[in-house]
């Protein structure tokens, strides 16, 4: 019985393990009147409005690329369907960025419904120019900033490029952030966050937590001013130009008492046989067990032999049959000679190029004073199906766009965490229901068992009452059982005394024709 009430009780109490999501409901979308730029999809075909392009390049024919509802979220995104494909599409602004004395922020969100084993998830905001034109982009078309994240053999990154424009030679480069975030490569909705400060400081961000920060000016790779001076490159290395700092010794000559012949190991003549070596046994025997096949035919097989077996005499010994001294190093050997290298009396040193000024040299202050941004794009190829982006903002306040993400993104993600637990408890309801077709009384105690805690998770308040009655019932049955029976022991001296007593007035009640024990 109190084995029961505890197996009750601990099931009782860890009753209500997945009530602990709180439900929430749709929340609305924040407003974005006040961003440069922002898409969230509320508004259903992008591309059908026109607001949103697919490249026509032959690259991306066919590409399978729509809004579509996520059910699990209950919000519309973008959704790249299909695996092994090149994507290209993009939405050009009504006016270009100019973040001239300006911070810069791009925010979107990623959802790999499918992971992310190899191919990109990331976007890039596209050059403004004359011919900026969506419908003929491809992966050559310039950009500013591409950002986000990206997974393929060794590249595991959020990735944040700059291209950088040389003043001087008009060269456009480039450049990289040296340390950056990994992406996450789960299921669920992530948030991805670039912000880019007047004063040339970036802060990359992930779910609104920042990952990876640094300067324009000291950690991008390679550095956005060049070097002052540089390698010649008309200098080259004179045909006479001796960089070995040693040479083999012409003078010198193998020792008279070199042995090159002489062998790397040699038998330990110090070693002694095992008292125990049995050199009379073989190490291997003939089976005693085994018998010739009733199929072999000695006269076209030839004589048959027992198959060998190890000697059992020789398991408790050191060893049997012949004994042979152990192998040690030979103190005598040399190996192959060869002369000694000395230092190179004619070595010059290192040969290095002369340096000079460099001609494309520049000092840019201000990085962060980007060129013109026209478009935002998602130009990717991925192995990776279900891939889904949603909530772009580009703007000057990085504030307003965490805000916004942490209205969107959290409810997302809140939403999502409600989505699994309804899987899960849709698993348990199928399980349930074949185990109520199969019947037994096992089985359908399980299934009563899910049903109620399915209840009480859906009804949580009427449940902690319940279990309250409940846990102190089980907590009266299980100590009312204890209490019954033979009477514990008296704790204490004049407890005793009065248990003798009672005994003694007993014995005096007793019949004296009584014998019975």
């Amino acid at each position: 019985m109190r084995v029961a009430c505890i197996l009750l009780a601990v099931a009782a109490a860890g009753s209500r393990a997945d009530a602990d999501v709180e439900l929430v409901e749709e929340s609305a979308m924040p407003s974005t009147d006040a961003f440069f730029f922002s898409e969230t999809f509320e508004d259903g075909d992008v591309f059908g409005s026109g607001g949103w392009k697919k490249s026509g390049n032959d690259k991306y024919q066919g590409q399978p690329v729509s809004v579509e509802l996520d059910s699990g979220v209950k919000d519309t995104s973008m959704l790249f369907k299909s695996a092994n494909k090149h994507y290209g599409v993009g939405s050009k602004f009504a006016n270009a960025l100019d973040v001239t004395e300006k911070d810069f922020v791009v925010q979107y969100e990623v959802k790999l419904t499918e992971g992310l084993s190899c191919g990109g998830a990331y976007i890039k905001l596209l050059k403004d120019e004359p011919k900026l034109d969506i419908a003929t982009m491809d992966n050559e078309s310039p950009y500013v900033v591409m950002f986000g994240p990206d997974a393929c053999g060794d590249t595991n990154k959020v990735h944040f490029i700059l291209r950088h424009q040389n003043p001087i030679s008009g060269e456009w480069e480039e450049k990289h952030a040296k340390e950056t975030p990994s992406p996450r490569k789960d299921t669920k909705s992530h948030l991805y966050t670039l912000a880019i400060k007047a004063d040339n400081s970036y802060e990359m961000f992930v779910d609104l937590e920042s990952k990876a920060k640094g300067s324009l000016l000291e950690d991008m790779e390679p550095p956005v001013n060049p070097a002052k001076v540089i390698d010649d490159p008309n200098d080259s290395k004179p045909s006479d130009w001796v960089d070995e700092a040693q040479i083999v010794d012409p003078d010198a000559t193998k020792p008279d008492d070199w042995d090159e012949d002489a062998p790397k190991k040699i038998p330990d003549m110090d070693a002694t046989i095992p008292s125990d070596w049995l050199e009379e046994e073989a190490d291997s025997v003939p089976d005693p067990s085994a018998k010739m096949p009733g199929d072999w035919d000695e006269e076209e097989d030839g004589e048959w032999e027992a198959p060998l077996v190890p000697n059992p005499k020789c398991k408790k010994v050191s060893g049997c049959g012949e004994w042979k001294r152990p192998e040690i190093e030979n103190p005598e050997y040399k190996g192959k000679w060869s002369a000694p290298m000395i230092e190179n009396p004619a070595y010059l040193g290192v040969w290095k190029p002369k340096q000079i000024d460099n001609p494309n040299y520049f000092v840019d202050e201000k990085p962060s004073n980007m060129a013109r941004i026209g478009a935002l794009a998602v130009e990717i190829w991925t192995t990776n199906g279900g891939i889904r982006m949603d909530n772009f903002l580009v703007d000057t306040d990085v504030d307003a766009a965490l805000a916004f993400g942490k209205a969107t993104w959290e409810a997302k993600s809140t939403l999502e965490a409600q989505s699994d637990v309804s899987a899960k408890k849709e698993r348990a309801r199928m399980a349930r229901e074949k185990k109520r077709e199969a019947g037994g009384a096992i089985n359908m105690a399980q299934v009563y068992w899910g049903d109620a805690m399915e209840v009480a998770n859906d009804n949580p308040i009427p449940a902690v009452i319940t279990l309250i009655v409940l846990l102190f019932t089980l907590v009266f049955m299980c100590s009312g059982s204890s209490s019954k029976g033979k009477k514990g022991r008296p704790t204490n001296a004049a407890e005793e005394k009065v248990e003798e007593e009672e005994e003694d007035e007993d014995e005096d009640e007793r019949d004296p024709l009584d014998v019975r024990e």
